[in-house]
């Protein structure tokens, strides 16, 4: 009833239709998987300018007890601290402090700005903060 070349044009269409999904997918897996990289990047880079925040912070706050110390004022001192908490490993905070003198009218003399660099690394990824505060003495 049927010719007998007729199933044998049809084989070959199954094999197309199959190279074709396979090409489909994986497009799409290659595409998600430089989705999730980026993701999970921007994550990374997310913690470590928390971290490199919390550096600088850190960083204002011990300048701080350096510049105006309990027992009187010391003055500016520009240091770099090295952090070795758990929390803060492998990040640093570079302190540079500028003193000026205010008009002869003001109550206090003096005020110090203070600049924290809080730079944190791990492995590939560096990030870095700054954070300006004065104070008057």
């Amino acid at each position: 009833m049927y010719p007998n070349h007729l199933p044998k044009r049809q084989t070959g269409s199954a094999l197309v239709v199959a190279i074709f999904i396979i090409v489909v997918m994986l497009a799409l897996i290659l595409s998600l998987s430089r989705l999730s990289l980026s993701a999970s990047e921007s994550l990374v880079y997310e913690v470590q300018g928390t971290r490199a925040y919390l550096a600088a912070q850190s960083g204002l706050e011990l300048g701080l007890t350096t510049v105006l110390p309990r027992t009187g004022v010391v003055g500016c001192i520009n240091t770099t601290f090295s952090f070795s908490d758990a929390g803060l490993i492998g990040c640093q905070a570079q302190v540079t402090c500028l003193q000026q003198a205010l008009t002869p009218e003001s109550l206090t003399p003096q005020l110090y700005q203070l600049t924290s660099l809080g730079v944190c690394s791990a492995d590939a990824f560096v990030t870095s903060r700054t954070l300006v505060i004065e104070v008057r003495q």
